[in-house]
Protein backbone atom coordinates (compact mmCIF):
# COMPACT_ATOMS: atom_id res chain seq x y z
CA UNK A 1 0.00 0.00 0.00
CA UNK A 2 1.49 3.49 -0.99
CA UNK A 3 1.82 6.16 1.28
CA UNK A 4 -0.94 8.34 -0.32
CA UNK A 5 -3.27 5.55 -0.72
CA UNK A 6 -2.85 5.14 2.93
CA UNK A 7 -3.61 8.99 4.35
CA UNK A 8 -6.44 8.97 2.02
CA UNK A 9 -7.87 5.92 3.71
CA UNK A 10 -7.01 7.40 7.19
CA UNK A 11 -8.41 11.01 5.91
CA UNK A 12 -11.56 9.07 5.18
CA UNK A 13 -11.81 7.44 7.98
CA UNK A 14 -11.67 11.23 10.09
CA UNK A 15 -13.82 12.42 7.83
CA UNK A 16 -16.71 9.50 8.47
CA UNK A 17 -16.39 9.97 12.45
CA UNK A 18 -15.59 13.82 12.60
CA UNK A 19 -12.17 12.35 14.14
CA UNK A 20 -8.80 13.75 14.20
CA UNK A 21 -6.27 11.11 14.25
CA UNK A 22 -3.68 11.63 17.29
CA UNK A 23 0.04 11.51 17.48
CA UNK A 24 1.79 9.07 19.83
CA UNK A 25 3.01 10.72 22.95
CA UNK A 26 -0.02 12.95 23.68
CA UNK A 27 -2.15 13.29 26.84
CA UNK A 28 -4.32 9.42 27.10
CA UNK A 29 -7.46 12.05 26.70
CA UNK A 30 -9.15 15.64 27.66
CA UNK A 31 -10.37 15.80 31.35
CA UNK A 32 -13.84 16.97 30.41
CA UNK A 33 -14.87 20.08 28.20
CA UNK A 34 -16.66 23.09 29.81
CA UNK A 35 -19.80 21.52 28.64
CA UNK A 36 -19.50 18.30 29.96
CA UNK A 37 -18.07 16.87 26.73
CA UNK A 38 -15.68 14.08 27.31
CA UNK A 39 -13.03 13.08 24.36
CA UNK A 40 -11.70 9.51 24.44
CA UNK A 41 -8.94 8.36 22.04
CA UNK A 42 -9.12 4.70 20.45
CA UNK A 43 -6.36 3.25 18.62
CA UNK A 44 -6.02 -0.14 16.52
CA UNK A 45 -4.67 -1.74 13.76
CA UNK A 46 -6.74 -3.23 10.84
CA UNK A 47 -7.31 -3.57 7.22
CA UNK A 48 -9.50 -1.60 5.37
CA UNK A 49 -12.18 -3.04 6.10
CA UNK A 50 -12.27 -3.42 9.74
CA UNK A 51 -11.34 0.33 9.49
CA UNK A 52 -14.21 1.26 7.19
CA UNK A 53 -17.04 -0.75 10.29
CA UNK A 54 -15.05 0.99 13.21
CA UNK A 55 -15.60 4.43 11.77
CA UNK A 56 -19.72 3.60 11.44
CA UNK A 57 -19.51 2.22 15.10
CA UNK A 58 -17.69 5.32 16.32
CA UNK A 59 -20.22 7.47 14.36
CA UNK A 60 -23.11 5.51 16.16
CA UNK A 61 -21.48 5.68 19.84
CA UNK A 62 -21.41 9.51 19.16
CA UNK A 63 -24.96 9.57 18.39
CA UNK A 64 -25.90 7.36 21.16
CA UNK A 65 -24.18 9.25 23.80
CA UNK A 66 -23.17 12.87 22.57
CA UNK A 67 -21.45 14.10 25.41
CA UNK A 68 -18.71 11.75 24.61
CA UNK A 69 -16.22 12.14 21.62
CA UNK A 70 -13.93 9.65 19.88
CA UNK A 71 -11.12 10.53 18.30
CA UNK A 72 -9.86 7.62 16.32
CA UNK A 73 -6.06 5.95 15.72
CA UNK A 74 -6.22 3.21 12.89
CA UNK A 75 -3.05 2.22 11.91
CA UNK A 76 -1.12 -0.99 10.50
CA UNK A 77 -0.09 -4.02 12.62
CA UNK A 78 3.88 -2.90 11.89
CA UNK A 79 5.03 -0.83 14.92
CA UNK A 80 1.73 -0.98 16.41
CA UNK A 81 3.62 -1.84 19.23
CA UNK A 82 6.60 0.22 19.29
CA UNK A 83 4.00 2.94 19.32
CA UNK A 84 1.55 1.93 22.41
CA UNK A 85 5.00 1.31 24.30
CA UNK A 86 6.46 4.78 24.05
CA UNK A 87 3.45 6.03 24.28
CA UNK A 88 3.22 3.77 27.62
CA UNK A 89 6.50 4.85 28.82
CA UNK A 90 5.40 8.78 28.70
CA UNK A 91 2.32 8.13 29.98
CA UNK A 92 0.11 9.25 27.30
CA UNK A 93 -1.47 6.19 25.60
CA UNK A 94 -4.69 6.66 24.12
CA UNK A 95 -8.18 5.94 26.84
CA UNK A 96 -8.94 2.56 24.75
CA UNK A 97 -6.82 -0.02 23.09
CA UNK A 98 -6.83 -2.67 20.78
CA UNK A 99 -4.20 -5.74 22.14
CA UNK A 100 -3.41 -9.11 21.45
CA UNK A 101 -4.01 -11.68 24.03
CA UNK A 102 0.09 -12.41 24.62
CA UNK A 103 0.98 -9.28 24.80
CA UNK A 104 -1.70 -8.21 27.17
CA UNK A 105 0.30 -9.29 30.32
CA UNK A 106 2.84 -7.70 29.30
CA UNK A 107 1.33 -4.22 29.76
CA UNK A 108 -0.72 -6.10 32.79
CA UNK A 109 2.65 -6.00 34.61
CA UNK A 110 4.02 -2.45 34.01
CA UNK A 111 0.43 -1.57 35.14
CA UNK A 112 -0.49 0.16 32.18
CA UNK A 113 -4.15 -1.15 32.00
CA UNK A 114 -7.37 -0.73 33.48
CA UNK A 115 -9.92 -3.87 35.85
CA UNK A 116 -13.16 -4.06 34.00
CA UNK A 117 -13.88 -6.65 36.65
CA UNK A 118 -17.13 -3.75 37.11
CA UNK A 119 -17.09 -2.00 34.17
CA UNK A 120 -18.59 -4.91 32.08
CA UNK A 121 -21.05 -7.71 32.58
CA UNK A 122 -19.63 -10.77 32.15
CA UNK A 123 -22.72 -12.91 32.36
CA UNK A 124 -22.85 -12.38 28.84
CA UNK A 125 -20.70 -13.69 27.65
CA UNK A 126 -19.83 -17.77 25.98
CA UNK A 127 -18.13 -19.51 29.24
CA UNK A 128 -14.24 -19.47 28.53
CA UNK A 129 -13.96 -16.54 26.21
CA UNK A 130 -13.51 -14.11 28.77
CA UNK A 131 -10.16 -16.65 30.28
CA UNK A 132 -7.53 -14.88 28.35
CA UNK A 133 -8.23 -11.43 29.56
CA UNK A 134 -8.70 -12.48 33.45
CA UNK A 135 -5.11 -12.27 35.14
CA UNK A 136 -4.89 -12.97 38.35
CA UNK A 137 -8.55 -13.00 38.87
CA UNK A 138 -9.25 -9.67 37.44
CA UNK A 139 -10.38 -8.71 33.78
CA UNK A 140 -8.32 -6.54 32.02
CA UNK A 141 -9.71 -7.34 28.39
CA UNK A 142 -12.60 -8.34 26.69
CA UNK A 143 -12.29 -10.12 23.46
CA UNK A 144 -13.40 -8.92 19.92
CA UNK A 145 -14.25 -12.97 19.41
CA UNK A 146 -12.97 -16.51 19.21
CA UNK A 147 -10.66 -17.72 16.77
CA UNK A 148 -8.11 -20.10 16.22
CA UNK A 149 -5.60 -20.97 13.02
CA UNK A 150 -6.66 -22.64 10.33
CA UNK A 151 -5.29 -23.60 6.30
CA UNK A 152 -7.24 -21.21 4.24
CA UNK A 153 -7.17 -22.61 0.78
CA UNK A 154 -8.50 -21.37 -2.70
CA UNK A 155 -10.47 -23.75 -4.45
CA UNK A 156 -10.05 -22.17 -7.50
CA UNK A 157 -5.91 -22.16 -7.20
CA UNK A 158 -6.32 -26.07 -6.98
CA UNK A 159 -8.57 -26.64 -9.79
CA UNK A 160 -6.70 -24.51 -12.42
CA UNK A 161 -3.82 -26.75 -11.35
CA UNK A 162 -5.51 -29.83 -11.04
CA UNK A 163 -4.98 -31.03 -7.78
CA UNK A 164 -7.81 -32.21 -5.62
CA UNK A 165 -8.43 -30.24 -2.14
CA UNK A 166 -7.35 -32.88 0.45
CA UNK A 167 -8.99 -35.01 3.10
CA UNK A 168 -8.15 -32.62 6.38
CA UNK A 169 -8.56 -35.80 8.99
CA UNK A 170 -6.11 -37.67 7.72
CA UNK A 171 -3.15 -35.82 5.85
CA UNK A 172 0.28 -34.92 7.08
CA UNK A 173 2.65 -32.04 6.86
CA UNK A 174 4.43 -34.34 4.32
CA UNK A 175 1.48 -34.38 2.38
CA UNK A 176 1.10 -30.87 2.43
CA UNK A 177 4.47 -30.21 0.76
CA UNK A 178 3.51 -32.70 -2.14
CA UNK A 179 0.30 -30.97 -2.63
CA UNK A 180 1.83 -27.30 -2.61
CA UNK A 181 4.38 -28.28 -4.78
CA UNK A 182 2.18 -30.14 -7.54
CA UNK A 183 -0.11 -27.08 -7.12
CA UNK A 184 2.79 -24.33 -8.25
CA UNK A 185 4.27 -26.72 -10.98
CA UNK A 186 1.30 -26.45 -12.64
CA UNK A 187 0.40 -23.17 -12.12
CA UNK A 188 1.32 -19.79 -14.17
CA UNK A 189 4.66 -17.97 -12.51
CA UNK A 190 3.46 -16.15 -9.40
CA UNK A 191 1.14 -18.60 -8.29
CA UNK A 192 2.26 -20.90 -5.39
CA UNK A 193 0.60 -24.03 -3.63
CA UNK A 194 1.15 -22.08 -0.31
CA UNK A 195 2.74 -19.30 1.73
CA UNK A 196 5.41 -19.25 3.67
CA UNK A 197 4.74 -21.00 7.36
CA UNK A 198 6.91 -19.75 9.52
CA UNK A 199 5.42 -18.02 12.89
CA UNK A 200 5.15 -18.65 16.14
CA UNK A 201 1.75 -19.85 15.36
CA UNK A 202 2.41 -22.42 13.24
CA UNK A 203 5.23 -23.77 15.20
CA UNK A 204 3.17 -24.04 18.24
CA UNK A 205 1.02 -26.68 15.97
CA UNK A 206 3.94 -28.26 15.22
CA UNK A 207 5.28 -28.32 19.10
CA UNK A 208 1.43 -29.59 20.77
CA UNK A 209 1.47 -31.93 18.10
CA UNK A 210 4.87 -33.29 19.52
CA UNK A 211 3.37 -33.25 22.95
CA UNK A 212 5.00 -30.50 23.57
CA UNK A 213 3.55 -26.32 23.89
CA UNK A 214 5.23 -23.10 23.06
CA UNK A 215 5.89 -22.71 26.64
CA UNK A 216 5.72 -24.88 29.91
CA UNK A 217 3.13 -24.64 32.35
CA UNK A 218 5.69 -22.50 34.71
CA UNK A 219 6.49 -20.11 31.92
CA UNK A 220 9.33 -21.82 30.42
CA UNK A 221 10.23 -22.96 26.96
CA UNK A 222 8.53 -25.74 26.45
CA UNK A 223 9.57 -26.59 22.64
CA UNK A 224 12.55 -29.09 22.06
CA UNK A 225 15.88 -28.60 19.90
CA UNK A 226 14.25 -31.76 17.94
CA UNK A 227 11.05 -30.03 17.28
CA UNK A 228 12.57 -26.78 16.89
CA UNK A 229 14.39 -28.18 13.80
CA UNK A 230 12.07 -30.48 12.77
CA UNK A 231 9.77 -26.91 11.88
CA UNK A 232 12.58 -25.51 10.15
CA UNK A 233 13.13 -28.47 8.37
CA UNK A 234 9.58 -28.44 6.76
CA UNK A 235 9.63 -24.71 6.09
CA UNK A 236 12.68 -24.92 4.27
CA UNK A 237 11.78 -28.43 2.20
CA UNK A 238 8.51 -26.44 1.61
CA UNK A 239 10.52 -23.63 -0.21
CA UNK A 240 12.99 -25.86 -1.82
CA UNK A 241 9.98 -28.03 -3.49
CA UNK A 242 8.36 -24.55 -5.15
CA UNK A 243 5.88 -25.40 -2.62
CA UNK A 244 6.24 -21.57 -1.27
CA UNK A 245 7.57 -18.55 -2.89
CA UNK A 246 11.62 -18.29 -2.94
CA UNK A 247 12.84 -16.43 -0.21
CA UNK A 248 13.06 -12.70 -1.47
CA UNK A 249 9.06 -12.90 -2.65
CA UNK A 250 8.44 -14.72 0.76
CA UNK A 251 9.74 -11.74 2.57
CA UNK A 252 8.07 -9.21 0.29
CA UNK A 253 4.63 -11.10 0.73
CA UNK A 254 4.79 -11.09 4.67
CA UNK A 255 5.22 -7.64 4.87
CA UNK A 256 2.29 -6.80 2.71
CA UNK A 257 -1.41 -5.87 3.44
CA UNK A 258 -3.97 -8.84 4.23
CA UNK A 259 -5.46 -7.68 0.44
CA UNK A 260 -2.39 -7.25 -1.25
CA UNK A 261 -0.59 -10.14 -0.42
CA UNK A 262 -0.74 -13.41 -2.61
CA UNK A 263 -3.57 -14.83 -0.88
CA UNK A 264 -5.37 -12.00 -0.90
CA UNK A 265 -4.79 -11.64 -4.67
CA UNK A 266 -5.79 -15.11 -5.43
CA UNK A 267 -2.19 -16.18 -6.21
CA UNK A 268 -1.50 -18.86 -3.17
CA UNK A 269 -3.36 -22.02 -2.77
CA UNK A 270 -2.78 -22.69 0.60
CA UNK A 271 -2.10 -20.70 3.97
CA UNK A 272 -2.17 -20.92 7.67
CA UNK A 273 -3.83 -17.97 9.19
CA UNK A 274 -6.01 -16.60 11.25
CA UNK A 275 -9.40 -18.06 10.40
CA UNK A 276 -11.04 -14.65 10.18
CA UNK A 277 -8.43 -13.45 7.42
CA UNK A 278 -10.64 -15.73 5.43
CA UNK A 279 -13.39 -13.01 4.19
CA UNK A 280 -10.61 -10.40 3.83
CA UNK A 281 -9.09 -12.70 1.19
CA UNK A 282 -12.14 -13.69 -0.09
CA UNK A 283 -13.13 -10.62 -0.63
CA UNK A 284 -10.18 -8.94 -2.05
CA UNK A 285 -9.48 -12.09 -4.77
CA UNK A 286 -13.27 -12.19 -5.17
CA UNK A 287 -13.32 -16.07 -5.00
CA UNK A 288 -14.97 -18.15 -2.75
CA UNK A 289 -12.39 -20.08 -0.07
CA UNK A 290 -12.81 -22.67 2.36
CA UNK A 291 -10.85 -23.60 5.97
CA UNK A 292 -9.32 -26.87 6.56
CA UNK A 293 -7.75 -28.19 9.59
CA UNK A 294 -3.91 -28.05 9.77
CA UNK A 295 -2.09 -31.83 8.69
CA UNK A 296 -1.50 -33.82 11.83
CA UNK A 297 -4.24 -33.39 13.88
CA UNK A 298 -5.08 -36.64 14.39
CA UNK A 299 -4.73 -39.28 17.37
CA UNK A 300 -5.87 -36.69 20.25
CA UNK A 301 -3.17 -34.31 18.90
CA UNK A 302 -4.60 -31.28 18.52
CA UNK A 303 -2.14 -28.20 17.23
CA UNK A 304 -4.82 -25.98 17.16
CA UNK A 305 -6.40 -24.09 20.29
CA UNK A 306 -9.37 -21.41 20.16
CA UNK A 307 -7.92 -18.13 21.33
CA UNK A 308 -9.73 -14.64 21.06
CA UNK A 309 -8.79 -13.10 18.19
CA UNK A 310 -7.43 -9.70 19.35
CA UNK A 311 -8.98 -7.91 22.77
CA UNK A 312 -10.06 -4.12 23.30
CA UNK A 313 -8.52 -2.22 27.25
CA UNK A 314 -8.37 0.75 28.44
CA UNK A 315 -5.34 2.57 29.63
CA UNK A 316 -4.91 2.68 32.92
CA UNK A 317 -4.05 6.66 32.68
CA UNK A 318 -7.10 6.92 31.24
CA UNK A 319 -8.83 10.21 32.74
CA UNK A 320 -12.35 8.46 31.24
CA UNK A 321 -11.87 4.52 32.42
CA UNK A 322 -15.93 4.08 33.02
CA UNK A 323 -16.41 5.77 29.54
CA UNK A 324 -13.56 4.05 27.44
CA UNK A 325 -15.41 0.62 29.18
CA UNK A 326 -18.59 2.07 28.14
CA UNK A 327 -17.10 2.36 24.33
CA UNK A 328 -15.45 -0.95 23.39
CA UNK A 329 -18.20 -2.57 25.29
CA UNK A 330 -20.73 -0.58 22.92
CA UNK A 331 -18.29 -1.80 19.43
CA UNK A 332 -18.45 -5.33 20.05
CA UNK A 333 -21.71 -6.05 22.11
CA UNK A 334 -24.22 -3.44 21.69
CA UNK A 335 -27.33 -4.43 19.06
CA UNK A 336 -26.34 -1.37 17.18
CA UNK A 337 -22.36 -1.67 16.42
CA UNK A 338 -21.61 -5.26 17.62
CA UNK A 339 -23.44 -6.74 14.22
CA UNK A 340 -21.51 -4.58 12.45
CA UNK A 341 -18.36 -6.43 12.88
CA UNK A 342 -19.72 -9.82 11.66
CA UNK A 343 -17.01 -11.87 11.62
CA UNK A 344 -14.30 -9.76 10.89
CA UNK A 345 -12.83 -10.19 14.62
CA UNK A 346 -13.73 -13.46 15.11
CA UNK A 347 -17.05 -15.41 16.09
CA UNK A 348 -18.47 -12.88 18.54
CA UNK A 349 -18.33 -14.34 22.03
CA UNK A 350 -21.49 -12.83 23.27
CA UNK A 351 -24.24 -15.60 21.86
CA UNK A 352 -26.72 -13.14 21.26
CA UNK A 353 -24.36 -10.74 18.72
CA UNK A 354 -24.13 -14.17 17.14
CA UNK A 355 -27.59 -14.66 16.69
CA UNK A 356 -28.64 -11.55 15.39
CA UNK A 357 -26.09 -12.19 12.19
CA UNK A 358 -26.50 -15.91 11.75
CA UNK A 359 -28.81 -15.55 8.92
CA UNK A 360 -26.80 -13.21 6.86
CA UNK A 361 -23.54 -14.85 6.89
CA UNK A 362 -22.25 -16.11 3.56
CA UNK A 363 -20.89 -19.72 2.84
CA UNK A 364 -17.30 -18.13 3.56
CA UNK A 365 -18.22 -16.92 6.66
CA UNK A 366 -20.77 -19.42 8.06
CA UNK A 367 -17.17 -22.12 7.04
CA UNK A 368 -15.68 -20.13 9.80
CA UNK A 369 -18.49 -20.46 12.90
CA UNK A 370 -18.23 -24.59 11.47
CA UNK A 371 -14.69 -24.77 11.70
CA UNK A 372 -15.04 -23.14 15.64
CA UNK A 373 -17.53 -25.81 16.23
CA UNK A 374 -15.67 -28.36 14.71
CA UNK A 375 -12.43 -27.59 16.97
CA UNK A 376 -14.48 -26.88 19.78
CA UNK A 377 -16.13 -30.63 19.83
CA UNK A 378 -12.88 -31.64 19.57
CA UNK A 379 -11.29 -30.42 22.27
CA UNK A 380 -7.53 -30.90 22.92
CA UNK A 381 -5.40 -29.77 25.94
CA UNK A 382 -5.38 -26.37 26.44
CA UNK A 383 -2.30 -24.00 25.94
CA UNK A 384 -0.55 -23.54 28.24
CA UNK A 385 -0.18 -19.46 29.38
CA UNK A 386 2.08 -16.98 27.18
CA UNK A 387 5.55 -16.32 28.65
CA UNK A 388 6.47 -13.82 25.82
CA UNK A 389 4.75 -11.99 23.61
CA UNK A 390 4.78 -12.45 19.91
CA UNK A 391 6.70 -9.10 19.69
CA UNK A 392 9.43 -10.84 21.39
CA UNK A 393 9.05 -14.79 20.23
CA UNK A 394 8.06 -13.60 16.66
CA UNK A 395 11.15 -11.31 15.70
CA UNK A 396 13.66 -14.91 17.30
CA UNK A 397 11.69 -17.00 14.91
CA UNK A 398 12.18 -14.50 12.11
CA UNK A 399 15.81 -14.05 11.94
CA UNK A 400 15.87 -17.32 12.28
CA UNK A 401 14.03 -18.33 9.36
CA UNK A 402 15.41 -15.65 7.48
CA UNK A 403 18.74 -16.95 8.03
CA UNK A 404 17.80 -20.86 7.05
CA UNK A 405 15.54 -19.20 4.03
CA UNK A 406 18.43 -17.40 2.78
CA UNK A 407 21.35 -20.47 3.29
CA UNK A 408 23.10 -18.53 6.02
CA UNK A 409 22.61 -21.58 8.59
CA UNK A 410 21.14 -25.09 8.59
CA UNK A 411 17.75 -26.11 9.85
CA UNK A 412 19.70 -28.07 12.98
CA UNK A 413 21.53 -25.01 13.63
CA UNK A 414 18.24 -23.01 13.93
CA UNK A 415 17.14 -25.49 16.03
CA UNK A 416 19.28 -25.55 18.61
CA UNK A 417 19.56 -21.40 18.43
CA UNK A 418 16.06 -21.08 18.64
CA UNK A 419 16.18 -23.22 22.50
CA UNK A 420 19.36 -20.98 23.34
CA UNK A 421 17.89 -17.99 22.23
CA UNK A 422 14.19 -17.79 23.76
CA UNK A 423 16.04 -19.17 27.10
CA UNK A 424 17.84 -15.99 27.12
CA UNK A 425 14.42 -14.26 25.98
CA UNK A 426 12.59 -15.38 29.00
CA UNK A 427 15.79 -14.86 31.43
CA UNK A 428 15.93 -11.41 31.08
CA UNK A 429 11.63 -11.46 30.96
CA UNK A 430 11.68 -12.85 34.34
CA UNK A 431 14.43 -10.40 35.86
Amino acid sequence: MTTGTRSRRVLAIIAAVGVAVTLAGCSSSSDGAADGTVTLRFAWWGSDELNSIKAEQIALFEKKYPNIKVEGEPSEYNGYYDKLATQVAGGGAPDAIQITYDALPQYVSKNAIHDLSDDIDQSKFTPGSLDSGIIDGKLYAIPTGVGSRGIIVNPAVFAAAGVEIPDDTTWTWDDYIDIAAKISANSPDGTYGSAQITNDQSLMAFARQAGEDLYTADGENGVSEDTATSFFAFSKELQTSGGSPDASTAAEDAGASLEQSLMGQGRIGMTFAPINFVSIYAQSSGQDLQILNVPGDSGGKAGLVLQPTVQYAVYSKSAHPKEAAQLIDFLLNSPEAGPLNKLTLGIPAVPEVLDTISDDLSATEQAQVDFIARLSEAGGTPQNPIALPTSQLGPIITKLWDDVSFEKTTPEKAGADYVDQVDVALQAANG
